[in-house]
């Protein structure tokens, strides 16, 4: 559990999911905002995102955020604390779903309670095949690993899933579901604020139970009980499951230990990278291995620059992630890409560069296609055995394109359940802040659709379906069962 519940911290270090505070430090409480000023922010949160965002009235109508902003308008009529205030942005800017419209920090309350010592919702839970189910817990709780919730405060499970979802932005609840994964403390404290007591209606064996669940320390969670240990997928690694069989996890594509978004991509961590997947691959042509194993699992994502060097060493033709990247122009977006720029000390042939260029000869508001350069195979020795790469629901961004690149132009072979991220995708995300709260605004700039040219927003599916435990334990069912059947051709 110890690493499900990092990210609730006061320092606010980053999920592996879009919860994640993406490099941004938490805003300080400081002093309630005025009327005018959360006005202010409201107006310029929802006029930045109509301008900038590739498309935000693609999956939720205008008339339905016009609806929301009149009521939110109405109800500003007092002074606001920033943790109010950021409730409230944040709920509006989740209405898009995409999942990289939001505001972009966790909500500043948040750290000053868990430093005043405010206890927390102390359970661990995974939302599955339409169930709530227990997967951590105290262990004098009376709750279980394993036990099905059937309700929170009285209110059934379609409800306060509602409430914890509405503070999530996402493509679709499954997605919301997968996003709220060691969460819980934060979204229960969103919706219930500070309780020294949980009511919560259980299910086991067939049978209802209502307990009253004591909150709990943030540090207590490091300690719940579950089942069994959950295998992880962190970090990299490289190594043969058998002796035709060669396994690889690549990790997240960026810099892991980074602390900044320019060490996160920084040259030097790339160089370190490369190496790694360099050497990696060379052994396994040592070895004779007939079959790859790729694990995209559990990967947060990151950029191509760390991806195409995987690709390269088994693609038999150039490849991109996408066939097409709209760009929607702004102020907002150029800003942005300029702030970018500068931090590479203005390479004329980074992207960002080329980007800036086409931004100069367009129009505020006009869309663009920004055309992105093939990767090529990689020169001279390849991988040249069959490719498997498994995913999973925790399989996010870049590591979704990659996968769906994988697919599109045949390279291998998908494994696994659907992703809950999206292939064809709202992405390329920048950024704007907001005047008084000071709130980094989050949002995406391009609609990028995979290789294949299906422009509708979907997940990836594998080739081969492979089912798997709703929780987690120390098994890796579906590493064995992929294993087993290579063993078996």
């Amino acid at each position: 559990m110890l690493a499900l519940f990092r990210s609730f911290v006061p320092a606010c270090v980053g999920l592996l999911t879009t919860l994640t505070c993406a490099f941004h430090p938490p805003v300080a409480q400081a002093e309630a905002l005025t009327t005018e000023q959360a006005m202010a922010d409201l107006d310029r949160l929802y006029q930045g995102l109509i301008a900038a965002e590739a498309d935000l009235f693609a999956e939720t109508p205008k008339s339905v955020f016009d609806a929301r902003y009149r009521e939110l308008s109405e109800r500003l009529t007092a002074p606001i604390s920033k943790a109010e205030l950021h409730t409230e942005l944040q709920r509006f800017a989740a209405l898009a779903r995409h999942s990289h419209t939001r505001i972009d920090q966790l909500n500043p309350g948040w750290s000053d309670f868990i430093e005043a010592g405010g206890k927390v919702f102390p359970l661990s839970l995974q939302v599955a095949h339409g169930e709530v189910i227990v997967v951590g817990a105290p262990g004098d709780s009376g709750i279980k690993p394993g036990d099905r919730i059937l309700a929170i405060e009285g209110e059934p499970n379609p409800i306060w899933l509602a409430r914890f979802k509405r503070n999530i932005s996402a493509e679709t609840p499954a997605l919301a579901y997968a996003m709220m994964d060691g969460g819980e403390p934060y979204f229960a404290w969103l919706e219930y604020g500070s309780r020294e007591v949980f009511n919560v209606r259980i299910e086991r064996g067939g049978e209802a139970y209502d307990i009253r669940l004591d909150a709990q320390p943030l540090e207590a969670l490091y300690d719940l009980v579950t089942e069994a240990p959950g295998f992880e997928l962190s970090g990299r690694e490289a190594r043969m499951l058998a002796p035709n069989i060669a396994y690889l996890r690549p990790g997240a594509f960026y810099v892991l230990d980074a602390e900044t978004p320019e060490e996160a991509y920084a040259p030097e961590g790339l160089a370190i990278y490369k190496t790694f997947i360099d050497d990696a691959f060379e052994r396994f042509i040592e070895q004779d291995a007939e079959h790859l194993v790729l694990d995209l699992r559990d990967n947060g994502g990151g950029d191509v620059s760390f991806s195409d060097p995987v690709v390269a060493w088994f693609a038999d033709q150039p490849f991109r992630f996408t066939s097409d990247f709209r760009v929607r122009v702004s102020a907002e977006t150029t800003a942005s890409n300029q702030k970018r720029l500068e931090t590479r000390a203005n390479d004329p042939d980074s992207i960002s560069a080329k980007l800036a260029n086409l931004y100069a000869k367009a129009e505020p508001g006009q869309v663009i296609s920004y055309e992105v350069p093939f990767a090529s195979p990689r020169q001279g020795t390849r991988f040249a055995g069959q490719v498997h790469v498994l995913v999973n629901r925790y399989s996010y961004s870049n590591a979704v394109t990659t996968a769906a690149l994988i697919q599109d132009y045949g390279f291998g072979t998908l494994y696994g359940e659907p992703t809950r991220d999206m292939a064809t995708t709202y992405g390329a995300m920048e950024h704007f802040s907001l005047p008084h709260s000071e709130f980094v605004v989050g949002y995406p700039k391009a609609h990028i659709i995979r290789p294949n040219g299906d422009a509708h927003s979907h997940p990836v599916t594998p080739d081969v379906l492979i089912n798997v435990p709703s929780v987690r334990g120390s098994q890796d069912v579906m590493l064995e069962t992929l294993t087993q059947r290579l063993r078996a051709e």
